[in-house]
Parts: C-alpha cells; structure tokens; sequence
C-alpha cells in the first residue's frame, strides 16, 4: 500500500511540475533566464497598450502575418542591437518580442542580444495568436483575418516533392531560387536553369510569378531548407497560382545528396 501511495504521490508531483508545464515550449529550457509571457496575458495587457511589441521575424514573413500594431526588427540584421535599443530611448514600455511559434527561439535570442532589461519573449508565436485573436492579426494587408486563409502544414506539405521529382519538371516550369546571397553565394543548383529571386526581393519575385501566370507554367521554388518556402505559398495562393511545388529539403539537401 505505501508503494502505492508512492506511486500515486509521483505521479501527481511530476505532472504538476515546472518541467512538465513547460512541454512545448522548448526556448523556457533552453533559456532559463529570459522572462516570458503566456498567450493569455500577453493578450490581456496588449489591449490595455501596455507593450511595445517587435516582430523579430524576416521583413517578408512579416509581411505575410503579424500582429496587429508590431513593429519588425528582425534578430538576424547585423543592427539589430543598435535598432532595438535605439526603440527603447522611444518609448517606456516593456518590449515583447515574438516570432512564429514554440519552436522557434527568435524570441528568446532577441531578448539576450538586446542587452536590455524590459523585455519579454512571448513564445507562443504569430500562428497561435492568429487563430486565437484574428482581429488581433494581419494576414497580407488584411485584418482581422480570415482563418480559412491561414495555410495549415498539410496543404504545406502537399506541395513538397522529391528531388528526382522535382528535377523532372524543370524543363516545362519557371524555377526560382528564393535563398538570399549568403546561402546562394553564387550560382543556383540546376545549371541556370533556376533563377535568384529572394524573398525580399518582392519586384523581382513578383516578374518571375506573373511569368508563371502569363506562360500558364509549373512554378517550381526552392530554398535553403525547406522552411522559408512557407511564406512563399501565401503569395502564389494569392495570385491565384496553383500549380507550384516546392523542393523537399530544399538546398541542403541537395548538396547532402551529392546531385551536383
């Protein structure tokens, strides 16, 4: 019987503790001294105005959805320190960094590389505010969005192909590489047969899908892992193209395989 009651007192001890709380948000465990904010209370004082809130995401991710009234330093820019804390002579308010979701540390890395001490990371992400606040969120320009305009990871997943696959219909396809130029750091991967178009490049990305559009071709894109390409599909369901693939894990992979 004492085992029993051992059991029982374990088990109720782990599931209520800190490591089990924390299931799904890996960043907590991983940076242990940066302070967070749940969902809910995030939410319940961004309606009072009490944040300053920074998207720390790419300008194009940023583009296709955000939260409402953010502004995008993104973490990766080489002045992001100097243009966070250039924010913070602005304004008195704590600063609450988000990025896209629990997986994602952006959130975290930014409030250590901003060396500021009002800062939060709010690391449930764009996606689940999206869902759970629609009118708290801009989809492409548009708010409060539509959540059957939000792409979900299968119709994602729909579009991705194989390597041989996707090296097949190249000939018949507009073939674009949306890495920037420190991943591309030269020619694509198909014998020229792909053109650069980065994904912050949005004049020279928008030429080669109106040319997908006006030839009435495949639009084939791939990036560096597989990930970005993400943001790219809002785009091309946008424009109304829906004969697009994606390469499946993207560039490195490629290489990994030794096709070239």
């Amino acid at each position: 019987m004492n085992l029993v009651k051992l059991f029982i007192f374990l088990f109720c001890f782990l599931a209520i503790s800190p490591v089990s709380a924390e299931k799904g948000f890996p960043g907590r465990e991983r940076f242990p001294d940066v302070p967070y904010i749940s969902m809910e209370d995030f939410y319940k004082d961004y309606k009072k105005n009490k944040y300053m809130v920074v998207d720390v995401r790419s300008k194009f991710e940023y583009d296709v959805i955000k939260i409402v009234n953010s502004v995008n330093i993104p973490v990766a820019d080489d002045d992001f320190e100097t243009n966070i804390q250039a924010l913070a002579t602005k304004t008195s308010k704590p600063i609450v960094f988000y990025c896209n979701g629990r997986r994602c540390m952006k959130s975290f890395e930014a409030v250590v590389k901003s060396k500021l001490s009002n800062t939060i990371a709010y690391d449930a992400g764009i996606f689940e505010w999206a869902e759970a606040y629609p009118e708290e969120a801009e989809l492409l320009g548009e708010s409060p969005i539509d959540l059957n305009k939000l792409i979900s990871s299968k119709k994602l997943k729909q579009h991705f192909v194989p390597l041989k696959q996707f090296e097949q219909m190249i000939p018949d396809a507009v073939l674009i590489d949306v890495r920037d130029k420190t991943q591309r750091r030269g020619n694509g991967l198909f014998l020229l047969a792909d053109k650069s178009a980065p994904l912050d490049k949005t004049k020279k990305l928008e030429r080669y899908l109106n040319k997908a559009l006006k030839e009435d071709k495949i639009l084939l894109a791939y990036d560096q892992s597989g990930k970005t390409v993400r943001w790219l599909q809002y785009q091309l369901e946008k424009k109304g193209i829906k004969n697009y693939y994606f390469m499946e894990g993207g560039a490195k992979y490629y290489n990994y395989t030794g096709t070239n």
